[in-house]
Order: C-alpha cells, then structure tokens, then sequence
C-alpha cells in the first residue's frame, strides 16, 4: 500500500510541476471552468494528517504557480517551503517514516540544492520567455485541465470521503500520465530553443523522482511488485521502468511508448 502512495505522490508531483495554464485560457482547456482540489487529492490518496499539516504551505506555495506567471521569480518561494515542510517532518519522525514526501518532492529538492546555481545562471535568459513557453506546451497537452478533472472527478471524491483509496486513484491516472508524455518532450524542446541547455536541465529535474520510483519498485516482493506494475496504466508505466526513463533522459522521447 505504502508503494502505491509513493508512486501516487509521485505522479501528482510531476503533473503539478507540468501546470502550465493560465485561467483566462478557458476557451483553450476544456475542463477550464473546474477548479483544481488539491486537498480532494490528497485526501484520496490517504495522505495523513501529521503530513499535510507539514506540507501544506508547500503546496500552497506550489499552487501560486498555478497561473504561470512570474515562474521564474517564484521558484525561490517554492525552494523555501520546501526546505520548512522537510524541516518539519524531521521533527514529527515517526510521520513519514519511508520518506514518501522527501522522494516524491525530489525535484524540487534536486533543483533547489544542486542545481540552483545553473538555474541563476539561466534567470536572465528564461524570466522573459518561460511562462509562454510553458503556456504554449499546456495549449498541446492539457496538464492543467487534467489535473483539474482528475481532482473533481466523481471516483476520486468518493476516495477522498472514505479515508482514501489508492487503488481507486491508481486507476484514474492515465490522462495525468499522457499529459506528462506530451509536456515533458514540449518543455524540453522549447526551453532549449529559447535559452541553450535550459530544457535538459529542466527534464533533469522532473525526471529525479521517476528514478527513485523504479529503484523502490524494484526493491518490492515480486508479488506485490507484479500488482503494482498490474494497476498502473500503461500510460505511466514509464514511470517505473529504469530503461524507458534512461532513454527519456537523453531525450529519446519515443521511448514512453517503448513497451
């Protein structure tokens, strides 16, 4: 069970960092008029409550990117409180004891550590061209509009009414998934073009948790590693597959639709 909600946590992680709709765009997305829940995810994913009141903030400061508008100038804000929600779950230890948030948010982490320094690098160049950029991907691939359908969709609210179910959120994480394969390859190829190298650090960053899903995957009991690899939908299979994401990486976008 923990497994699933580390891959839940995961996937929910990267479609929010692929958020890339502005919401006057509604004519363009066609889930636009929905809002995004994200405390309905959460609580159908069963995300305990000792967690939330320690992630919370950084949800919220992750949620003000929701309009893509000065990303740039707000990823400093998202590095902060990202720093207090691990910062507070050290304290509370016997909270998140696998470290699920701390993995699941290790893009962030990764970004905010090791490679800031290329990312200020990089300001100058992106701060005028990203959040287009972004938009101009999500006009392709909807991962705004997913997110929020998948949030508002009926199954989902009936998970998060009784106490969570990952099985249930497992099984509606495909559109989520397809959106990934198609902004992941935008963003990339985008970013690059505008500002030299920027995408590949970009889909270096988004691509840290994926790894750490496939080491964990891989670390399970054959048995209950087969049910995990059974419920994913073969959208996000890639996901958890260490050859698919090495190809990814190196820019082989073909390879999400590898297997």
């Amino acid at each position: 069970m923990r497994s699933l909600l580390y891959f839940l946590l995961i996937i929910i992680a990267a479609a929010s960092a692929a958020i890339v709709q502005s919401p006057s765009d509604k004519d363009i997305v066609p889930h636009g008029e929905e809002l995004l829940d994200v405390d309905t995810i959460f609580r159908a994913m069963g995300v305990p409550f000792c967690m939330r009141k320690c992630i919370d903030g950084f949800i919220n400061s992750t949620t003000t990117l929701w309009t893509m508008r000065n990303v740039v100038g707000q990823a400093r804000n998202v590095c902060t409180s990202h720093a207090k929600a691990i910062s507070c779950l050290k304290h509370d230890q016997f909270c998140d004891m696998n470290k699920i948030f701390k993995v699941a948010s290790s893009s962030v982490e990764y970004m905010c550590t090791k490679k800031y320094v290329l990312f200020e690098r990089m300001e100058k160049c992106l701060t005028p061209v990203v959040d287009k950029i972004m938009e101009e991907c999500d006009n392709t691939c909807y991962s705004r509009s997913n997110l929020t359908a998948f949030s508002n969709n009926s199954n989902i609210q009936f998970a998060a009414t009784v106490g969570g179910n990952v099985f249930i959120v497992t099984d509606h994480l495909g559109d989520l998934c397809g959106s990934l394969q198609c902004t992941l390859p935008c963003v990339t190829q985008k970013l690059n073009q505008a500002c030299a190298l920027s995408g590949w650090l970009a889909l270096d960053m988004l691509m840290q948790p994926f790894d750490a899903a496939t080491v964990m995957i891989e670390q399970l009991a054959p048995p209950l590693r087969d049910l995990v690899i059974k419920k994913v939908d073969k959208r996000c299979r890639f996901a958890i597959n260490a050859s698919q994401l090495n190809r990814i990486r190196n820019g082989d976008f073909t390879a999400f639709n590898s297997l």
